[in-house]
């Protein structure tokens, strides 16, 4: 005849649960912080005369290692024209950002093909999140290389005024990340 295991009260199997589950969903509980990288790309079409995101990627790894999506977001009322807001979106949750232009950008146009390329140095911060990235926080420098295709105008030069038909971002940097 087996023996019978001693019984425990279910009310203490339940609080164990509970403190265990609480701890596991609580955003930021463990206050993580250190060093972090990013790297990623975008894709970007033009040619309906609007600015579309076909694609994008986003891979950090350090204090967080994770795989997800870049969204671009409006700039808001009083942002100055060196920056550019962005979402990083992840299954655990979405980073807000701010990324800032350092000054130098290196720009090349070849006039034959209308290809361009360049390449910015940018500050990005992390201005909170959502879910696991509330009260997030950081600080990263990055750089931004693209190449695009640029319109042609109907003397078959280049116009630089307006949008590219399609362009193509890496984006890479590192820093810091608290969450």
């Amino acid at each position: 005849m087996p023996r019978s295991l001693p019984r425990r009260p279910d009310g203490a199997l339940v609080a164990v649960v509970a403190i265990l589950v609480t701890a596991a969903s609580a955003p930021g509980a463990a206050g993580t912080s250190g060093s972090e990288r990013f790297d990623g790309g975008l894709v970007v079409s033009n040619v309906a005369g609007r600015r579309t995101v076909a694609g994008s990627v986003i891979a950090m790894s350090g204090v967080f290692s994770g795989v997800g999506r870049i969204v671009e977001r409006p700039n808001r009322p009083g942002d100055s024209a060196k920056v550019s807001r962005d979402d990083l979106v992840f299954a655990t949750g979405t980073l807000h950002i701010l990324n800032v232009d350092r000054g130098h950008m290196s720009l090349a146009v070849n006039r034959r093909t209308c290809t361009v390329t360049f390449k910015i140095q940018k500050t990005t911060t992390v201005e909170g999140g959502t879910r696991r990235f509330a009260g997030a926080s950081g600080r990263f420098a990055g750089t931004v290389s693209g190449s695009a295709v640029a319109r042609r105008k109907t003397d078959g030069s280049c116009d630089q005024q307006h949008a590219a038909l399609v362009e193509i971002d890496t984006v890479t940097g590192s820093g810091t990340l608290t969450f």
